[in-house]
């Protein structure tokens, strides 16, 4: 049922299981892979930097360096739920068990040259500052677990293609495409947020503060990539997208809410409460900069769902007997997921 996927994306899309990152910076440090600083490289040339070809060709020369992971895909895995094997099933997702960061660098590059053939070839709709925020999501988490102790610098940015023209299957190219990146950058934003609080159960604020610095990077990279997947008219998604989204071709309720990277982000989100009240006695402007950053997202995603179906059109997590909106539903989660975090002043929520 799901024969379109080769027609707008590279499929299987190999991605590791969020359950199996490391949650501590000793630990990314220890699980370096050998081509990660060789990626950085090919990624930090300034040559990439002078046009879109070129910085494709930077990250197919990366992945080229990055090698093939030694990973093995997963028949069984009594960790996945139903839902979350749909959602892979419906966006050609494999899981694949090896060395956790080498699978996550590997799926950042393959969904960075995979916007970047769509935008180089299309252009896209995303404004200056969200792309920027795109193209940082894939070269900080590269950047950082090379080195975990420093916040990267932010790269410079070619300038994206305003749209041009449209194919048939455009809006599902996109669509698909942005989950893939979405799925990887919700793993880099987890992967910063349990370091932060396991660096300040360990007394280290210097190193959690890095940490908080690239987690509010990689939440403005999601935002970014939800804007990227939704980059479609709205004929688009009821002809090309929604269509995937139902039976006969996904089950029932399917939503990415579901997915096991969404999943545990919210549970690094969950735990660290306590982590950004203490670093945030001390730097009050990353607790305030990382609930901005969550704000934003989640406005973002709400601002895709509205331009599809509208404020009032029912959430496909509704039940046959209910009308939630869809809007209204992401509402609900965004304001359980803030809650999850101190307030600006660094007190906890009771």
């Amino acid at each position: 049922m799901t024969d379109y996927l080769p027609h707008v994306a590279t499929v299987p899309f190999v991605l590791g299981c969020p359950e199996d990152l490391p949650a501590t910076v000793p630990a990314v440090e220890a699980a370096r892979p050998p081509g990660g600083a060789a990626v950085v490289a090919r990624l930090s040339d300034p040559a990439a930097r002078t046009g879109l070809r070129p910085l494709l060709d930077a990250v197919r020369a990366a992945r080229r360096e990055l090698g093939q992971s030694d990973s093995v895909l997963i028949e069984d895995d009594p960790r996945e739920s139903r839902p979350n094997r749909d959602n892979d099933e419906a966006f050609g997702i494999e899981r694949h068990r090896g060395r956790p960061l080498a699978l996550l660098l590997g799926a950042l590059l393959a969904a960075f040259e995979g916007v970047l053939e769509v935008v180089e070839e299309q252009g896209t709709g995303l404004d200056e500052a969200n792309w920027q925020d795109l193209v940082d999501g894939f070269e900080v988490i590269a950047d950082w677990t090379a080195d975990p102790r420093r916040v990267p610098r932010p790269p410079a940015v070619p300038p994206p293609r305003e749209v041009t023209r449209s194919s048939h299957l455009d809006g599902l190219r996109r669509w698909v495409r942005g989950h893939h990146v979405f799925m990887a950058f919700a793993q880099g934003c987890a992967l910063a947020v349990s370091s932060l609080t396991a660096a300040v159960e360990d007394g280290d604020q210097e190193t959690a503060a890095v940490a908080a610095a690239v987690a509010t990077r990689m939440m403005r990279a999601s935002r970014a990539a939800l804007r990227f997947a939704g980059d479609a008219t709205e004929d688009q998604y009821q002809e090309e997208i929604r269509p995937t989204l139902m039976p006969p071709i996904a089950p029932p309720q399917m939503s990415g809410l579901r997915w096991r990277d969404h999943e545990a982000l919210v549970r690094a989100l969950t735990d660290s409460g306590p982590a950004w009240s203490s670093l945030a006695a001390r730097h009050p402007e990353l607790l305030e900069e990382f609930r901005a950053a969550l704000d934003e997202t989640y406005d973002a995603h709400m601002g895709v769902c509205g331009h599809f179906v509208g404020s009032e059109s029912p959430s496909l997590l509704a039940t046959s007997r209910s009308h939630r909106p869809a809007v209204g539903v992401l509402g609900q989660f965004h304001r359980m997921r803030a809650g999850l975090l101190p307030d600006a002043g660094g007190e906890e929520k009771r």
